[in-house]
């Protein structure tokens, strides 16, 4: 007999160019696609790309996904759907148009908090004049030869027409991206990495939590990933454990840790399996019968 839930992941693949794709999993290990071909293409931005699609379902059963449009810009995209497979028109959200110094804005990912009925977005971007003592000349840099030194920021929304005002979510004293939130009983769960890559390389996950998804955030767990490079994670509440799945990108493959206090973790890679060439996006569990019909 079939379960009546199933996991459901966004990838993309290359650099994002040929848009958002979706994989299924009846155990949570083994993802197959669900389509051969994207569920949506890039129609905005400089870059036309639809990196690190990040899909989250509403209170009233509308798909809402966002995603990063480019390399060097201060905006990001969002559509929505009802059944997965017929989109809105794609949409810009200039959340760093504030900041015009600002680098870029990376990995977008969105949540649902029931506490305040607001979806909750939050990136990563580089804004060249502050936290300059994590800012090294040696570590990844912008075309414009720029050090890349992202902190986290957010906005929220209740209709997708209006936005609060871009505001800094956390910063935890070292260069981050690729932030994902987690709703759990009583706090949220943040995954981020650490993309430190001067004086010392980092590149691997990290874990805190808070009392409410706007912070302040404590650091749980300031290592979570092992020996290698890992990004784009995503959070899924399974069996009485967080697992984490993310990329790792050097080896072309995902992987997966889970903890059950959030403070030690367990690596489960070597159980994981994704489609050949998958790039990181997220993992929700829905009910089979909300799959595309």
């Amino acid at each position: 007999m079939l379960a009546e839930t199933v996991f459901l992941a966004t990838y993309f693949l290359g650099n994002g160019e040929a848009g958002a794709y979706l994989a299924i999993s009846e155990d949570g290990y083994h993802f197959r696609p669900l389509f051969e071909q994207p569920i949506l293409k890039p129609v905005i931005g400089k870059d036309r790309l639809m990196r690190d699609p990040s899909l989250v379902r509403g209170p009233d059963g509308v798909w809402h996904m966002v995603w990063t449009t480019g390399w060097w810009e201060r905006g990001i995209g969002v559509a929505h759907s009802r059944d997965l497979i017929h989109w809105s028109e794609q949409e810009e959200i200039p959340v760093m148009a504030s900041f015009p110094n600002a680098i870029n804005a990376w990995a977008p990912e969105i949540v649902y908090d029931p506490s305040f009925k607001r979806f909750q977005i939050v990136w990563s971007s580089t804004l060249p004049d502050q936290y300059l003592s994590t800012a090294h000349a040696q570590g990844d840099l912008s075309p414009a030869k720029v050090p890349l030194n992202h902190r986290f920021y957010f906005t929220t929304t209740r209709d997708f027409k209006t936005y609060e005002s871009t505001r800094l979510l956390w910063d935890p004293g070292f260069n981050v991206i690729d932030a994902t939130l987690l709703k759990l009983d009583q706090r949220w769960l943040m995954i981020g990495k650490d993309e430190t890559k001067a004086p010392v390389a980092k590149k691997h996950l990290f874990a805190a939590t808070s009392t409410g998804a706007f912070g302040p955030f404590t650091m749980s767990a300031p290592k979570i990933t092992g020996p290698y490079w890992a990004e784009g994670p995503t959070a899924v509440r399974v069996d009485g454990k967080t697992r984490v799945y993310f990329d790792r990108y050097m080896e072309g493959k995902w992987g997966a840790v889970e903890s059950s206090d959030l403070v030690h973790w367990t690596d489960i890679s070597d159980r994981i399996q994704f489609p050949k060439g998958a790039r990181h996006g997220s993992v929700v569990i829905v009910k089979r019968a909300d799959l595309p019909k």
